[in-house]
């Protein structure tokens, strides 16, 4: 009779077995480490520390941003980004309250907006010197945070 599939597979999987016998002498494996052993897991992210961090962010901002090149032009796009903005963070504060998943989400999803701005404030000469960088690593931090917690959350379901 000819071999088939299953035999070659049964075969195989007797070989692995032998293979991963002790040896003569040896003591037995502990058992085989779960899938999850050697990942690291962040602790659970809270999300007060998100908001924490925006509105510290907002905060010195206000405080610590130099004034604005005379003369300068803010384009309308750019005014109606911010509003959609901090809409979309006061969304997140008030929706992560209740469901964490979508404050994490609508936080996610304002991070870009900010970092548009922060490059918009290079481009359009709005702030001259480095003060865009301040405001682009900030909202790359805090959009990285947020995309975490909802990474965090997608995985706990």
């Amino acid at each position: 009779m000819p071999t088939t599939t299953r035999d070659r597979t049964d075969e195989l999987r007797a070989l692995e077995e032998l293979w991963a016998a002790p040896t003569v002498g040896e003591p037995p494996a502990l058992e085989p480490a779960t899938e999850t052993a050697g990942r690291f897991d962040l602790p659970l992210l809270h999300g007060a520390y998100l908001v924490y961090g925006w509105a510290a962010f907002f905060a010195v901002a206000i405080a610590f941003q130099p004034d604005p090149e005379p003369g300068m032009t803010w384009p309308a796009w750019a005014v109606a980004v911010s509003f959609v903005q901090i809409g979309l963070l006061l969304g997140a504060a008030a929706l992560g309250a209740l469901f964490a998943k979508a404050g994490f989400a609508t936080a996610a999803l304002a991070g870009p907006l900010g970092i548009l701005l922060a490059v918009n404030c290079r481009a359009a000469e709005h702030h001259l010197g480095n003060w865009w960088l301040v405001e682009l690593g900030a909202t790359v931090a805090l959009t990285a945070l947020a995309a975490v917690g909802l990474a965090q959350r997608l995985r706990r379901e």
